[in-house]
């Protein structure tokens, strides 16, 4: 009998906690992917609003550098890898950076970045 009220109080402990909804920050500071961050671009706009625009730059071990634009309010990255510009479309990732096309797909979360070309990888950081 002890060990039913037991668990049952476990799960009441449980369930109250995970009904507790945080409340979200109206913060607009965009955390950067790597250590190179710009404020939104005063010459992007949209209905009247600016892009909120993060870049950054990351090298590799062999010296290949990566450059990334990410436009937030459209949910897009620009990647520049070996002198080919590639339009990325954001996912929805458990936690960290995750941007896709037909081709490439770019994740990340802190300091590590990886861009792969059709399942391959040719950036990692």
């Amino acid at each position: 009998m002890k060990k039913h009220i037991f668990i049952a109080a476990a799960f009441a402990a449980l369930f109250l906690t995970s009904c507790n909804k945080e409340k979200k920050t109206t913060d607009s500071t965009p955390a950067p992917v790597d250590s190179v961050a710009s404020k939104p671009s005063d010459s992007a706009a949209v209905s009247g609003t600016q892009d909120e625009i993060v870049k950054s730059t990351s090298k590799d071990s062999s010296g290949k550098t990566l450059d990334m634009t990410f436009n937030n309010t459209k949910n897009i990255a620009t990647v520049v890898f070996n002198n080919e510009t590639i339009e990325l479309q954001g996912q929805k990732p458990a936690s960290g950076i995750w941007y896709k096309n037909d081709h490439y797909e770019l994740r990340g979360k802190g300091e590590e970045i990886e861009l792969t070309k059709d399942g391959k990888t040719v950036f990692k950081k």
